[in-house]
């Protein structure tokens, strides 16, 4: 405000100065005869700043001093005074026109040259006058002189915004052709922009494009503005004071329109500097609501210089290479617009009166600007539709490449309608469902209804499409021609036009998949050895036990055979698989229906009892001992007799867990073969079997202490590449424990406790922090390193902690990412699914890879190993060990062979105890061998390449 007022100050000044230079140096009287057209009454007056109090007869007698120049207050009046004089013969009728309606207050004066009053007028813009004539309501004081008349015109002028704007004296006939003219004038640009604005309407609502709703938009507060100009508003006097605020919110809603327009025409514009053209008209609007009317005038003006070279700046920096004529006429509409605002700025601070020349020069440069402004919108629309065309055409061609490819496809396509009317197939098509050709199948096969085996899965499998739009990956069994039956997989979406809906599919023939896929099913909830259940599908059974309450506690048996390792030992593996297939068909064969059985281990079994009392269990478990020590195994000539050691748990208190329940019965086998084998022991937490806990808290100790101590130790096995040259390193870090006498001892002995007591997560760290710490204390060997497996554990995986432990593990030491390799076992992954997910995908986008160990030894099903973002699986040494002596070991290595490297996995041999193993392994594809015939285990400090 201080600067504002500084302004008016400061122009007030410049003002008054012009104002009286121009009194001293212009004649103040203005001479009238037959000849006289028009005269601007400020060209022929002396300028007079008085007291709001000072009345017209002060003015006349000299009490104010008209060369005195103060500052512009509410209290003050400007005082124009000219003398008329007739110079001709007849009487001459005139009429002084002031255009300007929003005067604060106006007093004219006409007296005779004793200076008595001729005519009087006052006028208020807060009271209006609703005597002006409409249209062009103008301030009018009609009088006529008479021959050698003198007389003297004094008009006083008190308003808080411009007191210097044309005061002009007209002959009246003149002005009543003035009038005509304007209003002809008038009329034709209001109909013109009237016809713009509807015609960019009309094309907008054909069109819909946004340019030509915001060129209506315009038009229309042209219109408005016009309306205005033209002294819209005394229609409602109480109105006519609100002028400039009209005027500048029309000017902001104007500028916001072409700021829209600009947007659209130059889309390369970025958003801040798309905002600035909204911030600023609404924030300048805003803030003039708190100004005077002077101030307002100025906000007007220089907003919309200043945002008009604001865009002219823009399209020039942001104009498209490929239409310069879009920024050329933009540019020149706002040239068009300068050119208007200059006219506007001589009639507001000049002498430029509002003659029919000047209107039509001030119409003709705001039409032309803004019909530049359409111009450059159709020239925009052409380029873009020129584009569309170019587009189009690239469409068409990109079809015939379709259309190449959609005949030459090694999938089957096709189109139908929705009722299953073939209208189109491809010869993969017909190869699948054994046709000969596309005329053949099109007329044999006319409904794609003979496609399905079930036809109940067609209706299924529209109700999908119907619902959902599309189908993707749908298995079906189909049916060819000759009647034969297969399994295909199906995409399928419908799309919609003028002649109904349309089906639009591909098949692919996944008979032998579905096979394969078949076995894995079955594979991942059962034993591939016994054919009983596995330990997964065992674990999730028992939960679901445990957790539902009958009217008899669920029992559960954990049986372990005695001796077995003899066999295996003596006989070979071979011999030891026999052995397991016979025992767990002798121990099926003495259950109740009540039972369920499932292989835990190698030489583990574990039997589910429901719905049966414990003592009908404990006879069962009798019968099961007995049957296994009455068995005898012969192989090679030799016999064998075996036991068993049996567990038995009564699941009785819903408080236990069932992972405690399976540790008790274990617990109760442990103690069984400790108490001599063969026999069945019922667990009993007060009986002497918490001996075998306090065992496994003494291994807790030594594993806290080996952590405290630094007692573990890190061991590493190589890994050959198989069909490629040995690259750089390639290993599996390894771990090992030192006892305090000196003996190093396997992980087989201190892990299974650490996992059971969940120790493992401090464990997984020790070995992530040290193998990074030995890396990085030793670069050259870090450089030639491919790849370093880390084995990993279901506890550190569902750990929140760990996954940030590691993140600090690889920025603190400096690892790179992709050289490192984590391992999960297969069973882990599958019950920790959803965490071993999240950590997977977390190291998978900075670059680690995933390992898949032990894979096969749960058989998890083709579905899961899909959904986990492993690049590596490594083949369990079941199936490695004796592949050589054994079909079925090689086509299980082999399956899961190729089903890895069709998800483009890599994959890796355990066990390879031979070179006869490893070459085997090389021609099946197999691409990395480990076990004791490429490398043993050694320290890691010691490390050497292979």
């Amino acid at each position: 405000m201080p600067f504002i007022s500084l302004t008016k100050t400061t122009l007030l000044f410049l003002l008054c100065q012009l104002v009286t230079n121009v009194a001293f140096a212009s004649s103040t009287t203005l001479s009238v005869d037959e000849s006289f057209e028009r005269a601007t009454v400020n060209d022929h007056a002396s300028i007079i700043i008085a007291p709001n109090s000072a009345t017209y007869f002060d003015i006349l007698r000299g009490a104010v001093n008209s060369n005195s120049v103060v500052s512009k207050e509410k209290n003050q009046r400007l005082w124009f005074s000219t003398n008329l004089h007739h110079s001709g013969y007849s009487a001459i009728p005139l009429v002084l026109n002031i255009d300007r309606l929003n005067v604060d207050d106006l007093q004219i004066y006409l007296l005779d040259d004793s200076e008595r009053i001729i005519r009087s007028y006052r006028y208020q813009a807060s009271k209006g006058d609703y005597s002006l004539r409409q249209p062009l309501p103008t301030i009018r004081l009609p009088f006529t002189l008479q021959p050698y008349q003198d007389a003297r015109l004094l008009i006083g002028i008190q308003d808080k915004g411009l007191t210097q704007f044309p005061m002009v004296i007209w002959e009246r006939d003149l002005l009543k052709q003035h009038d005509t003219n304007m209003l002809t004038l008038l009329g034709a640009v209001s109909g013109m922009l009237s016809l713009i604005a509807f015609y960019f309407l009309f094309s907008y609502v054909q069109q819909r494009m946004p340019t030509r709703f915001w060129l209506t938009m315009s038009s229309l507060v042209l219109l408005a503005l016009l309306f205005i100009t033209q002294g819209g508003l005394s229609l409602w006097p109480s109105l006519t004071n609100a002028i400039e605020l009209a005027f500048i919110v029309c000017f902001c809603m104007l500028l916001l329109c072409i700021g829209k327009v600009t947007h659209h025409l130059f889309e390369r514009i970025p958003f801040i500097l798309r905002a600035v053209n909204f911030i600023i008209p609404i924030a300048v609007t805003v803030y003039s609501f708190t100004l005077d009317t002077y101030a307002i005038t100025l906000a007007i003006l220089l907003m919309m210089a200043c945002m008009g070279l604001y865009h002219v700046f823009l399209a020039q920096l942001f104009r498209d290479k490929d239409s310069i004529a879009v920024s050329r006429t933009y540019s020149v509409a706002w040239l068009s617009f300068f050119a208007f605002y200059a006219l506007v700025v001589l009639n507001l601070f000049g002498d430029l009166v509002y003659t029919v020349q000047s209107t039509i020069g001030m119409l003709f440069f705001l039409t032309t600007g803004f019909m530049c402004f359409g111009f450059a919108v159709i020239t925009k629309e052409r380029s873009l539709n020129q584009k569309k065309l170019s587009n189009q055409a690239e469409t068409i061609e990109n079809l015939n490449h379709f259309y190449d490819l959609f005949r030459n496809s090694a999938e089957g396509h096709y189109t139908s309608t929705w009722d299953g009317e073939l209208i189109s197939v491809n010869p993969a098509m017909c190869k699948v469902f054994g046709y000969q050709n596309e005329a053949q199948m099109l007329s044999e096969a006319a409904s794609t209804k003979a496609f399905y085996a079930n036809p109940e899965d067609r209706h299924i499998l529209l109700g999908e499409i119907s619902h959902q739009g599309h189908v993707t990956g749908k298995e079906i069994r189909g049916k060819r021609q000759d009647g034969s039956e297969f399994w295909f997989s199906l995409s399928c979406q419908i799309r919609e036009n003028d002649d109904g809906n349309f089906l639009f599919g591909s098949i692919i023939d996944i008979t032998e998949k579905k096979q394969s896929d078949l076995s894995l099913q079955y594979l991942a909830t059962h034993d591939s050895l016994t054919g009983v259940y596995n330990r997964r599908q065992f674990e999730t059974e028992f939960k679901a036990k445990v957790a539902k309450c009958g009217a008899l506690p669920t029992c559960l048996l954990f049986l372990d055979l005695d001796r077995f390792k003899v066999v295996n030992d003596t006989c070979g593996h071979k011999a030891g698989d026999v052995l397991i297939k016979d025992i767990a068909r002798l121990i099926e064969n003495s259950l109740n229906p009540n039972a369920l059985l499932a292989r835990l281990g190698g030489d583990e079994f574990g039997i589910i009892y429901t719905d049966t009392d414990e003592d009908e269990v404990y006879l069962s478990a009798i019968r099961i001992l007995n049957a296994v020590q009455a068995y005898r195994f012969m192989w090679d000539n030799r016999i064998f007799n075996l036991g068993v050691s049996i567990g038995m748990v009564v699941c009785d208190d819903p408080t236990v867990s069932a992972g405690n329940y399976l540790s008790m019965a274990d617990a109760a086998c442990y103690f069984a073969k400790e108490q001599g084998r063969n026999q069945v022991h019922k667990y009993n937490k007060d009986d002497e079997s918490m001996q075998r806990y306090q065992r496994e808290l003494d291994w807790v100790s030594s594993i806290n202490l080996a952590l405290e101590e630094g007692r573990f130790a890190l061991y590493y096995q190589s890994l050959r590449p198989l069909n490629k040259p040995n690259d750089g390193h390639y290993y599996e870090v390894l771990l090992r424990l030192h006892e305090a006498d000196g003996r190093i001892v396997e992980p087989a002995n201190f892990l299974p406790t650490a996992e059971r007591f969940e120790m493992n997560v401090s464990v997984d760290k020790w070995v992530v922090t040290n193998t990074f710490k030995w890396l990085a204390d030793n670069p050259q060997h870090l450089a030639e390193l491919k790849r370093c497996s880390i084995n990993l554990n279901c506890h550190s995986l569902a750990d929140r902690d760990f996954t940030l432990f590691i993140l600090n593990a690889f920025e603190t030491y400096g690892i790179p990412y992709h050289k490192i390799c984590f391992e999960v076992i297969e069973s882990v992954a599958i019950i920790k699914m959803e965490d071993t997910l999240n950590f997977m995908q977390t190291f998978n986008r900075l670059g680690c890879s995933f390992a898949l160990d032990d894979f096969g030894s749960g058989f998890s099903s083709y579905s899961y190993l899909k959904s986990l973002p492993v690049s590596l699986v490594k083949i369990d040494g079941m199936f490695i060990k004796d592949m050589l002596n054994d079909s079925v070991d090689t086509a299980m290595v082999a399956s899961i062979n190729d089903v890895a490297k069709a998800m483009g996995m890599q994959t890796v041999g355990e066990f390879v105890e031979s070179d006869a193993i490893m070459a085997q392994l090389g021609k099946m594809g197999i691409d990395f061998a480990q076990g004791y015939g490429v490398s043993k285990p050694a320290p890691l400090s010691e490390f050497t390449p292979l």
